[in-house]
């Protein structure tokens, strides 16, 4: 059984963003976020987009962390940009990393789910209560 819910945009995706924001958007491998996040960081590159004076700015790398912690890196800089990245960061500790919605458990991953998924990426995830069900039911291989 593999990772379904690995961190990461896939190069459609990337592509995607490219098109609609431009050199706003790092490369691929610099987006490491759950599925859950990609509308978070959709609606960030939408309002940095929006800026007045973004000409300089660049997201260097945008990565979820540990549970709903979204750290998001930037070069440059432009008015009002930190209070969007503020605000991301903000809506990620909410926000279920797995489908997006109201999150509500955090989820401990330890290296027990090791032994019986070893492809499972380690550390705790930020989930609402069906996700939590289904993730733990996966890392345990319970049918229940």
């Amino acid at each position: 059984m593999t990772d379904r819910f690995r961190k990461g945009f896939d190069p459609i995706q990337h592509g995607l963003l490219r098109t609609l924001y431009g050199d706003l958007v790092p490369p691929v491998q610099m987006l490491v976020v759950r599925p859950g996040l990609y509308r978070v960081v959709d609606h960030m590159f939408a309002n940095l987009g929006r800026l007045s004076d973004r000409r300089s700015l660049r997201v260097a790398r945008v990565e979820s962390r540990n549970a709903g912690f979204l750290q998001v890196v930037t070069t440059g800089g432009a008015r009002g940009a930190d209070d969007i990245i503020s605000i991301t960061e903000d809506e990620a500790r909410h926000t279920c990393e797995h489908c997006g919605k109201p999150a509500r458990l955090v989820v401990k991953v330890g290296l027990e789910a090791l032994l019986t998924t070893p492809e499972i990426e380690l550390g705790d995830r930020l989930l609402c209560t069906d996700c939590a069900h289904e993730f733990q039911k996966e890392i345990a291989h319970d049918d229940r």
